[in-house]
């Protein structure tokens, strides 16, 4: 009986010890299966066109002025990387996002930086205006940097590259090209002409010499020199107001203008 009884033990030891083994083995086994692939080849970037707004500089006579918008395009390729936004790399290998920046600019002014996951960037770079002289080419370059989901720079070995770089020439617009245009300037004071978005002349005809003055229905007269009254309108100001305090008057030696001389 005491025979069985060691004999009994020892087996369910080296049962339990087997378990034990298996269990690791699956353990290990289901580690491997769950970690990420190691990628063909080192990580590397490229960058393949830069645009200001008027296509792609070195094509042909692409203009070095950057667009209103102050927004450069940057395109890359990129090899053995994969683009994911920021916490979506899942402990991937060679994965993450790439830091585009313009260097050159004013030592004063951070460069301007855009963190993207994806192979076209647009860059807006209008904190550099401040500080820049409008019309002045000026050498600049882009730079690219591919960073993991830490914002980490990628470091390459075996012949990849972390970053690169590009430089080209750039002038930003005056601001006077990219303001909205104004309304209708005013005519000159007393007088009949009309500015930008005031035009003279409508039903009821127009008189205006110095003396003379005829109105139509409603109408005003113009100063020296002459302008028409149309009905319900008349020349002169911003937008088309009648000259003259609480009506219109005619030229020098003029005489009264229209029913009321009111202008629309």
């Amino acid at each position: 009986m005491k025979a069985s009884h060691s004999t009994l033990l020892c087996a369910l030891g080296g049962l339990a010890h087997t378990a034990l083994l298996l269990s690791l083995f699956a353990a290990c086994g289901s580690n491997e299966d769950n970690a990420p692939l190691p990628p063909p080849g080192p990580a590397s970037v490229e960058i393949t066109g830069i645009a200001l707004g008027h296509g792609f500089v070195g094509d042909g006579d692409v203009s070095s002025i950057l667009a209103c918008d102050y927004t450069i395009g940057v395109n890359v390729q990129l090899t053995n990387w994969q683009l994911r936004g920021p916490g979506r790399c899942g402990g991937a290998l060679q994965c993450g996002q790439m830091r585009v920046s313009l260097l050159g600019g004013p030592d004063s002014i951070e460069p301007p930086t855009a963190v993207a996951a994806g192979n076209g960037v647009a860059l807006d770079v209008s904190s550099l205006l401040p500080a820049i002289t409008p019309l002045q080419a000026l050498p600049y370059t882009i730079q690219v940097e591919l960073v993991d989901d830490a914002g980490k720079p990628y470091i390459a070995v075996d012949g990849g590259n972390g970053s690169t770089q590009k430089q080209f020439q750039m002038a930003f617009p005056p601001p006077s090209d990219c303001a909205n245009p104004l309304p209708g300037s005013a005519g000159a004071a007393g007088g009949g002409t009309a500015g930008a978005g005031g035009s003279a002349g409508g039903a009821g005809g127009s008189a205006g010499g110095a003396g003379d003055s005829a109105g139509g229905a409603g109408g005003s007269a113009g100063g020296a020199g002459g302008s028409a009254g149309g009905a319900g309108d008349s020349a002169g100001g911003a937008g088309g107001s009648a000259g003259g305090a609480g009506g219109s008057a005619g030229g020098a030696g003029g005489s009264t203008a229209g029913t009321a001389g009111t202008g629309g």
